[in-house]
């Protein structure tokens, strides 16, 4: 078996590389709650304790570099295609095998391998990145990914995801917000490999893209992407107001969520993030993009 030596600046290219491959907005005088125009694309609904894979995204096409290697042996120059769940995983169930790319050929491919890294804090493990070939983004794109194994949730009631299946977002699209949820408050404080929200916030809304986001011009999103942000919340009167996030955490870990630090303790119901200001990997600026907040994290 051939030996690899993976240096220093290599491991630091494939970390941002795979990052990237898995891994913010401007004011409507129409609330989101009232806006008829929003599709269901572009709106996604609350996602409660169910089995769903709400995206798949077609991030690199035969472009990992050679040092993700060290993660998958032979997948320098493979595909890579983050898939976000509607429920965290259990990693002792996931698998290879577990999955099943059909590209417009009809072929089904399985991955070469799979991981939930970068995005491995307390309520993150429900990205998987799958690493194979998938098809062409040209001429055979994958179209679909469905979960033939038997995948489960980590949490009570365990949930099976077999049978599910979503389409695959094409390489040319960018990235969307797929999912909003409440941060319970036990894992404000818990260690991570990420920047935290200060003190004396009120809540924290976790947002989840279905691909890697980062500025036009590759750097970690920051200040400017956080007055991008609105959040939705409902008052108490029952009326809708929207806030700007007085602090974007969740950053420096390469990861495909961010974290949306409040000062208002009125409930949130909803975020969105302006069109043209985030790339993917393949350079393709984001939509407009918004979602509604799930309230199972409540």
């Amino acid at each position: 078996m051939k030996s690899y030596t993976v240096s220093k600046d290599q491991s630091t290219q494939f970390l941002a590389a795979i990052a990237a491959t898995l891994g913010l907005v401007v004011t409507s005088s129409t609330s989101l709650a009232e806006q008829d125009s929003l599709s269901e694309s572009s709106l996604i609904g609350a996602q409660q304790q169910e089995a769903r894979l709400l995206s798949a995204f077609f991030g690199l096409d035969n472009n990992l570099p050679f040092a993700a290697n060290r993660l998958c042996w032979g997948a320098s120059g493979e595909d890579g295609m983050p898939v976000v769940f509607s429920q965290t995983l259990d990693a002792d169930t996931l698998q290879p095998e577990d999955f099943e790319v059909t590209s417009k050929s009809g072929e089904a491919h399985t991955p070469n391998c799979v991981t939930l890294r970068p995005a491995q804090d307390a309520g993150e493990l429900r990205t998987v990145l799958l690493i194979g070939e998938f098809g062409d983004a040209l001429d055979n794109p994958p179209l679909s990914v469905k979960v033939v194994g038997e995948l489960l949730s980590d949490g009570s009631p365990t949930i099976n995801f077999k049978g599910t299946q979503v389409d695959v977002t094409p390489l040319a699209e960018g990235p969307s917000l797929v999912l909003a949820e409440p941060v319970p408050k036990k894992q404000w404080t818990q260690e991570t490999n990420s920047t935290r929200c200060p003190q004396g916030i009120r809540q924290i809304i976790r947002v989840t893209w279905n691909g890697g986001v980062r500025r036009p011009d590759r750097g970690e999103a920051g200040e400017a992407e956080r007055k991008l942000y609105r959040v939705e919340v409902q008052q108490s009167d029952g009326s809708l107001v929207e806030v700007t996030p007085i602090a974007l955490a969740e950053l420096e870990d390469r990861d495909n969520n961010h974290f949306l630090c409040l000062d208002t303790g009125d409930p949130a119901v909803a975020v969105s993030f302006p069109e043209g200001r985030l790339v993917d990997p393949n350079g393709d600026l984001n939509p407009y993009t918004a979602v509604k907040v799930s309230t199972s994290g409540r």
